[in-house]
């Protein structure tokens, strides 16, 4: 019966299976990532866990960066930063802003801007495996421009990321800002 639907819709939707989109209708939603804080895998590791395929499309690079305050966290003498969309078996997932720094990892450049992991990059070319990631997380909702890329609505609420990662001296190796829509990820804390 239709009430029996609707009840049965309004279920999937509060398990967050289901979307209501005004205009669009009701949306089959992907299955949410799993993701613990204490965790050090980043991205790709994550959902190649998930038997998922991770990928990383450039959408901007900024070889000459004037960010003071993030060189300064970095102890970087020259930045560069990538603005990368972050996806999910190909749909997007997180916009990621990222910086690190150009000397350091020079070797590590060219690989992330053909779309690479940095924390594969990193490994492979720098012998370097993150060690310590400290997470400061909002929740907001996303600008216009971000709710373009991502494909979501002014109404979908955004988990807001700040994450810089170390390696086992506690020396600074990358931050990124990163933006993902919340229906998308689950954030498990582990002590």
């Amino acid at each position: 019966s239709r009430i029996t639907l609707r009840r049965a819709i309004s279920e999937l939707c509060a398990e967050g299976r289901l979307q209501r989109q005004q205009g669009r209708g009701t949306l089959v939603l992907a299955r949410k990532v799993q993701q613990t804080l204490v965790s050090l895998s980043g991205f790709s590791e994550t959902l190649e866990g998930l038997g998922r395929r991770a990928g990383h499309r450039i959408l901007a690079r900024d070889d000459t960066v004037v960010a003071p305050d993030i060189a300064a966290r970095l102890n970087a003498a020259s930045l560069i930063r990538f603005d990368r969309l972050l996806e999910d078996d190909g749909r997007p997932m997180t916009l990621e802003a990222l910086w690190f720094d150009a000397v350091r990892f020079a070797p590590v450049i060219e690989r992330v801007s053909t779309g690479a992991s940095f924390f594969a990059a990193l490994r492979e070319l720098s012998g370097i495996v993150p060690a310590h990631a400290e997470r400061q997380i909002d929740v907001g909702f996303a600008t216009a421009t971000e709710r373009a890329v991502l494909g979501i609505s002014a109404a979908e609420p955004v988990y807001r990321i700040e994450k810089i990662v170390s390696d086992m001296a506690g020396q600074p190796l990358a931050l990124s800002h990163l933006v993902t829509p919340g229906n998308l990820v689950t954030y498990t804390v582990k002590t």
